[in-house]
């Protein structure tokens, strides 16, 4: 009998043991999330290079926190990437605007070298609102703009085609740069970013659990 429940006991920790693991393994920024690591450590900027002044950026709690006014213009990875899946959580006031710069490069407006995905609530068309390519290409599907509200962002990369997903809907399906005058030239391997409160003063933009997946 005591066999009997040493066994059951057993068998009981491994399954939730087994559970746990897949749990954690499933968590936002968990090295072992699909095959993603995290770009962001949730305790400074390291990682990243302010390309504006260092008190327009603030990092408490896991969130990276950008007030208007305070000039901080946009952070930049410190590593190129090429092909990859990055997943970022954000959150804007109402009436904000901010973005994520993709393959962008150092010099020049980030949204002009590379793309910039649109995060705004103010009533704006296709081309320059939440999950668009601003300005370069408009959303299929318009997602959820709802201020002071945690969404997600999932962009993906592959040779020279990009996808763009808020909130699981698909806002940019497969979108080929190399077919577009505009866009043929653009690099396929760049820093990533994240745009300051880029609105009036008073507004706020936030991000956290910042991770990628680099595609071979």
């Amino acid at each position: 009998m005591q066999r009997t429940i040493r066994f059951i006991a057993l068998a009981l920790f491994l399954v939730c043991g087994f559970a746990l693991a897949v749990d954690n393994a499933k968590k936002p920024g968990s090295k072992n999330e699909e095959g993603f690591v995290p770009l962001f450590n949730g305790k400074d900027l390291s990682g990243w290079k302010v390309m504006g002044k260092e008190p327009g950026w603030t990092v408490k709690d896991g969130i990276i926190h950008s007030d208007a006014g305070k000039e901080g213009h946009w952070l930049r990875s410190e590593k190129e990437f090429g092909d990859y899946i990055l997943k970022v959580e954000w959150k804007v006031s109402e009436g904000g605007n901010s973005g994520v710069f993709i393959r962008c490069t150092e010099k020049e407006n980030p949204w002009v070298t590379g793309y910039e995905i649109q995060i705004s609530n103010p009533k704006q068309d296709e081309s320059h609102c939440t999950g668009s390519l601003y300005s370069y290409v408009p959303v299929k599907n318009r997602p959820d703009e709802s201020a002071d509200k945690w969404h997600t962002f999932e962009i993906e990369c592959r040779g020279s085609v990009i996808t763009v997903k808020s909130d699981d809907v698909v806002c940019i399906d497969k979108f080929d740069q190399s077919k577009d005058e505009k866009t043929k030239n653009k690099p396929l391997k760049a820093f990533i970013g994240l745009q300051d409160a880029h609105a009036a003063a008073g507004n706020t933009i936030e991000y956290r659990n910042i991770r990628i997946k680099e595609l071979k």
